[in-house]
């Protein structure tokens, strides 16, 4: 039940946020009752921090997979790994950001934002750090990464606008300046 739990509530956290999403909601869709509900985690805050930290850690694993793969360019890599949390994320980044901020309690939201920088951010940061091109000297690599899921965030709930994803990532890395 504690993994059905999880799945019922990412879907529900995923497409309504947290505060939209209630702990009676959650157990109504899996057909048991609130108490039962409760038996597993004491409040919902409990149920978000689970869902994230197994999220978090599927997708760690998989974006590091995906950037420490040499047969592809750093480029390509960049690309997967962006369309990867798009297909595994089909939500409003910006929307989970402020949930984590303003609606959780402060040790939760620590936690998840510990889980967020290590978990998502963390692999794009060494393989900018560690690929052999070159950054300016004045780009720090946590901020160029915080920079790009702000200009792919809010791609991530149309799949059908990846041209769109496609020119961000090229902005990203190459700017708009034509040299």
């Amino acid at each position: 039940m504690y993994d059905e739990i999880l799945d019922v509530a990412e879907t529900l956290f995923m497409q309504q946020g947290y505060q939209a999403t209630s702990t009676r909601q959650i157990a109504d869709t899996l057909g048991i009752t609130q108490p039962n509900l409760y038996y597993y985690f004491k409040k919902k805050e409990e149920i978000y921090y689970h869902v994230m930290l197994r999220l978090a850690t599927e997708v760690s694993g998989n974006l590091e997979r995906m950037s420490s793969n040499n047969e592809q360019p750093f480029e390509e890599k960049i690309r997967n790994m962006v369309y990867y949390l798009q297909q595994r994320h089909p939500f409003n980044l910006f929307m989970m950001l402020h949930d984590i901020q303003h609606t959780l309690s402060p040790d939760i939201a620590d936690k998840l934002f510990v889980l967020w920088t290590t978990s998502y951010k963390k692999p794009f940061i060494e393989l900018l750090t560690e690929s052999k091109l070159q950054l300016r000297s004045n780009i720090d690599p946590e901020f160029a990464v915080s920079q790009l899921f702000i200009s792919i965030s809010s791609y991530f709930r149309s799949p059908q606008k990846e041209g769109q994803i496609d020119r961000a990532i090229d902005l990203f890395l190459y700017g708009i300046l034509d040299e």
